[in-house]
């Protein structure tokens, strides 16, 4: 008989995309179903343009100017505290979740090489990401990102497909807290 796999650190990689909803509610089903600890990682890569516009508005800023005018410390940890602040109120849906945030990283680079890094180095015992973002930071976990993060990562890999528009409205099954 095999036992129940021993998942006590999640590491859940996001791309602040609309998919980046569906793939939290994997993600804290997850950590509520083992009473896991999850990290959330976000990683800027290079900004496409127009990006700084989106970003600008994402992190309430006015304007572009005075978001530049902020330190790149400053910009990372007011995305980490925006990342908190949608899991918790994420969170806030799920009945009874026991998840616990452990940590909120934001960093700079190649998305595949900053997720496969945390991925081998952290101590986690899976990793779940969507598949592809499309979202506010295209750069971010593109489809090329998913495919680098199945193939080397030496987790088990959750990947959560793009929601299906139609599913939407006509109730998904494949969300994780109807059945």
């Amino acid at each position: 008989m095999i036992g129940k796999p021993r998942i006590a650190k999640i590491l859940f990689a996001t791309d602040l995309s609309d998919n980046a909803g569906q793939a939290i509610a994997y993600a804290l089903s997850l950590a509520d179903a083992y009473a896991a600890e999850m990290t959330v990682l976000h990683v800027f890569g290079k900004l496409p343009p127009n990006a700084d516009l989106l970003l600008a508005s994402f992190l309430g800023y006015g304007s572009i100017g005075e978001m530049q005018a902020k330190s790149q410390t400053q910009l990372m940890e007011r995305t980490k505290e925006r990342i908190a602040h949608f899991c918790t109120e994420t969170a806030g849906r799920v009945p009874a979740c026991r998840f616990m945030l452990d940590q909120v990283i934001v960093e700079t680079g190649s998305a595949s090489e900053r997720i496969l890094h945390h991925a081998h180095t952290g101590r986690f015992d899976v990793l779940v990401m969507g598949s592809r973002g499309h979202g506010l930071i295209q750069g971010a976990l593109l489809g090329g990102t998913s495919r680098k993060v199945m193939r080397d990562c030496r987790l088990p890999v959750f990947m959560v497909p793009l929601a299906n528009p139609l599913e939407k409205h006509q109730g998904n099954a494949s969300d994780p807290s109807s059945g």
